[in-house]
């Protein structure tokens, strides 16, 4: 059955309040029982092992019969404490994502950070973990700069998910992300194996971009890049869009000096 413009508004205003008022309580909710399971499979593998201990000081025969069992028992309690240690992990990246997304002051960015934390995001999709060749290089020491965390967060995962799918889409499923810098600005450059893009679609981008023209003609490049693009531009950046053989290139520019963001 098609929805209906009646549910589709209801869905996206579902949508937009799970994301701003549900999300907080169901991090909340996870990360006091997910603490709790850490702390007590850390606490089970220390009094596992004083027991061991403890029997093989009074009972050395039974603890060297027992042997094997035990290491077992002890192998599946630091198997049990490494799963929850990746789970944290993992928690950690989701409610980042959206703690960064609630943010509504700036402050001063590590962008190789920031993109770490979105990389770790992106191991949610599962054609991202488990069908493409990522190559990642960030330097994490590059100059940071001033901006809002929620704002450059959205803008690129849009611009990483817009360069994953033509990455999926080709024959080499390759994506890459770097960082670096120079003595004026922080760059980072997305790459992805799906083709050469466009001159004209690059061109008239670009072109909006410094124009703050939204409408977006273009069927091969997603509109949402120009409104990354154009949230980008208020922080002074150079960007651009080149190809080279099988890959095209986003490279964004920041100017590291304190700079007046553009409201």
């Amino acid at each position: 059955m098609a929805k209906d413009e009646n549910y589709l508004a209801l869905e996206e205003e579902f949508a937009a309040a799970f994301i701003r008022d549900l999300i907080p309580g169901v991090l909340h909710n996870f990360a006091n029982p997910l603490n709790s399971i850490m702390g007590r499979s850390k606490l089970l593998q220390r009094r596992f092992e004083e027991f061991v201990t403890g029997m093989a000081d009074t009972y050395p025969d039974v603890t060297e019969e027992k042997k094997e069992d035990f290491n077992r028992i002890k192998a599946e309690i630091r198997a049990i404490g490494n799963e929850s240690e990746i789970f944290f992990d993992l928690f950690k990246s989701l409610s980042g994502k959206f703690y960064m997304l609630d943010s509504k002051s700036e402050s001063r960015i590590n962008l190789s950070q920031l993109l770490t934390d979105e990389m770790r995001f992106f191991f949610f999709y599962l054609d991202f973990k488990h069908e493409l060749k990522k190559t990642v290089r960030l330097n994490y020491d590059v100059p940071s700069f001033k901006g809002n965390s929620a704002e450059l967060s959205l803008a690129f995962w849009k611009l990483i998910r817009f360069a994953v799918s033509r990455s999926l889409a080709s024959i080499l499923k390759e994506f890459q992300i770097e960082t670096q810098h120079d003595n004026k600005y922080v760059s980072v450059l997305i790459r992805d194996s799906g083709g050469v893009l466009p001159a004209a679609d690059i061109e008239t981008l670009l072109k909006q971009v410094h124009s703050g023209d939204r409408e977006v003609s273009s069927l091969v490049i997603d509109p949402g890049v120009l409104l990354s693009f154009l949230i980008i531009n208020k922080y002074q950046a150079k960007i651009n869009i080149f190809s080279e053989e099988d890959f095209s290139t986003i490279s964004i520019r920041f100017p590291y000096q304190d700079i007046k963001v553009k409201k």
